[in-house]
């Protein structure tokens, strides 16, 4: 029996293997008349040993057995008495005849034939009779017992096994039924085509995106009230799934070793179409690949005939995402976490592209080969590609994958024309992950922007000696924007570690965030001036070089805004205007630096306590160091950026 037939078997689906045990019944007749002509050969060998016999190695072979060691039974019989012969392995071949006798009564009982029972005691009185054969010594009586085609004679084991074959043949002709639409039916009534007509059309709708893979063999059968349909989905041996069908009540048993993939085959229904009970794990067979199993059962209940059909033809359709998802799970693993995997399969399930395309045309393999064609730069083995990219760009590259894979190999392309195409497509994706890098750096500019102005308007509160609170609250909005802006400094981090132009973003994002955090601490000395303080003229000069600050790090975004026009092409305006920010930036830390001078000069001259001047100190420092800052980041955008359009010509 193959595995197949086990968990049917075991699901007590008994009907669904008729047809397949009526099958084996046969082979083992065939079987069990080798087995009666190599007794009579041996016991001729024993009452004629001075002639030349067969082996009976071709009838073996035609029987299907594979022992090559019953070739040397015949040659070795000897009679050890006038009555009593010894043939090599006879009580094996005794065990043998039984196991076919009763591979031979299985499916008349099961179908519950007449005389069926009778059939029965023959098989266990002649059994009985033969006993086991100690020491290979068998009496020739017995052999006739066996062997003997003689109705007149007493009943042996050939006659039992005459009347067996043709019970079986007259069973085989009641199964023999139909096949409908590629599903082999047996003891179907007329009203019963439809219901299968409907689960095939889905199932053969989309099992050409199986590519040749083995799988989604559908049989079907009547059983009193009941229409039983099972589909064998892949190779996996607990991988079946069995469809009762009583009128508008349908029950879906579903059996796998993969729980997450039970999980997956229930994502595939809407919500709530399905009722579905607790999954339960079993112990599978000896002759399973594993040894536990995931049964699930779940119930629909349809409205109408129309609804019926309906729903058995979406589940049919179903079927085919089933076949090797595991393998497509953990392959797309390696550069997704497990959910968005799970995630990206079910989209390719929802829109009927699957994934056996992707796992046809390389898997991981190709991907790991178009990262490093994208990238530039050398590709870890493993190293998860949403790390590069982003959870959502890496499942959107995904679904893609998936589209282009099915679709490409559904119109018959050529492998290698996919496998390009999914190349060049990755490559958009890093040109992309560019300008998503450019949109970081531009948010992480209006962060500064906004710590810049809480510092110019903290110190302008200051100058005009309003409450304190105020000051207080600005720098802790100040602190949280830093916080949001290292956040963006991290992920320019993860992202351009695997891009060709990457090390230059992160060294941009790191000095740019210098001017941050500069203006940050200048934000924390503001909250610590003393609101009775001598020092006005100190005051002014501060205001003017947050102000300086402020239109620094504006003038930087626009730099930066200007550079993602000169990424793509870029004209003589856009230049211009690229230059002309870049330009103002470094004018502005010029200012500051005069600016700064001025302030020293006040603080000198103004300051009497030594706490004060040395927080204005500290506060003229940090602006016109946020300045500095910016400057060094517009040289650094500028260079890589005439660099780039060097190298285009």
């Amino acid at each position: 029996m193959t595995t197949k037939e086990s968990i049917i078997r075991e699901l007590g689906e008994n009907e669904l293997v008729l047809p397949v045990l009526v099958n084996n019944a046969l082979a083992a007749n065939d079987r069990i008349k080798y087995y009666f002509t190599l007794l009579q050969a041996a016991l001729a060998k024993g009452l004629e040993p001075y002639r030349e016999y067969s082996n009976l190695r071709i009838e073996r072979e035609t029987a299907g057995i594979t022992d090559s060691q019953l070739d040397t039974v015949v040659h070795g019989s000897s009679m050890v008495s006038p009555d009593t012969i010894r043939i090599p392995r006879v009580a094996g071949i005794f065990s043998e005849i039984k196991q076919c006798l009763d591979e031979m009564i299985l499916p008349l009982k099961m179908a519950a034939t007449e005389a069926t029972e009778r059939y029965e005691e023959r098989a266990l009185g002649l059994m009985e009779r033969i006993g086991t054969a100690p020491d290979d010594l068998v009496r020739k009586s017995v052999i006739l017992d066996i062997t003997s085609g003689d109705p007149e004679e007493n009943d042996s084991v050939h006659l039992l096994v005459i009347d067996l074959h043709q019970a079986l043949n007259r069973l085989q002709s009641q199964l023999s039924g139909e096949t409908v639409d590629g599903a082999i039916t047996y003891l179907l009534q007329p009203g019963d085509h439809d219901i299968i007509r409907a689960f095939m059309a889905g199932v053969n709708r989309n099992a050409p995106l199986k590519f040749g893979h083995p799988g989604l063999g559908t049989t079907a059968t009547r059983t009193g009230r009941k229409i039983v349909i099972q589909n064998d989905i892949g190779m996996t041996d607990a991988h079946v799934l069995v469809i009762n069908v009583t009128d508008e009540e349908v029950s879906v048993i579903y059996t796998d070793i993969h729980m997450p993939r039970v999980q997956f085959f229930h994502s595939l229904f809407p919500p709530g179409t399905i009722r579905w009970e607790d999954t339960l794990s079993r112990k599978g067979a000896e002759d399973f690949e594993k040894k536990m199993y995931h049964l699930s059962v779940g119930r629909y209940h349809a409205r109408d005939r129309e609804d019926l059909l309906g729903f058995a033809e979406f589940l049919g359709s179903r079927l085919v995402f089933l076949i090797d998802w595991n393998r497509a799970r953990k392959k797309m693993r390696n550069f997704l976490p497990n959910r968005d995997s799970v995630a990206v399969l079910k989209w390719a399930a929802d829109h009927n592209y699957g994934h056996m395309a992707f796992l046809l045309v390389g898997g991981e393999q190709l991907i790991y080969e178009a990262l490093q064609f994208a990238a530039g730069v050398p590709i870890r083995y493993g190293e998860p590609l949403y790390q590069i990219l982003g959870r959502e760009k890496t499942v959107e590259y995904f679904q893609w994958v998936m589209k282009t894979a099915a679709s490409g190999l559904v119109a018959g392309q050529s492998h290698q024309l996919i496998q390009d195409e999914i190349r060049t497509e990755l490559l958009r994706y890093f040109r992309s992950a560019h300008e998503d890098l450019i949109t970081i750096c531009e948010d992480h500019a209006t962060y500064t922007i906004e710590v810049a102005m809480v510092a110019r308007d903290s110190l302008l509160h200051i100058r005009r000696r309003m409450n304190g609170e105020f000051v207080t609250r600005n720098a802790k909005r100040a602190k949280i924007w830093e916080s949001r802006a290292d956040a963006l400094v991290n992920e320019v981090r993860k992202i351009s570690r695997r891009i060709e132009e990457g090390g230059f973003f992160e060294e941009l994002m790191h000095t740019s965030d210098d001017a941050l955090d500069y203006l940050e601490e200048a934000c924390y000395f503001i909250t610590l001036v003393p609101g009775i303080s001598s020092s006005r003229g100190v005051s002014e000069e501060l205001v003017t070089m947050a102000e300086i600050a402020v239109r620094s790090c504006q003038e930087y975004l626009r730099a930066l805004m200007a550079s993602r026009y000169l990424h793509r092409s870029y004209s003589r305006e856009e230049l211009q205007d690229f230059l002309l920010a870049i330009d103002r930036v470094v004018g502005l830390e010029r200012e500051c630096d005069e600016e700064l001078r001025k302030a020293q000069k006040s603080i000198l001259m103004e300051t009497t306590d030594y706490k004060e001047l040395w927080l204005f100190s500290e506060i003229a420092r940090t602006v016109e160091e946020s300045t500095n800052s910016m400057m060094k980041a517009a040289f650094l955008l500028r260079d890589a950026m005439l660099e780039q359009m060097s190298r285009r010509g």
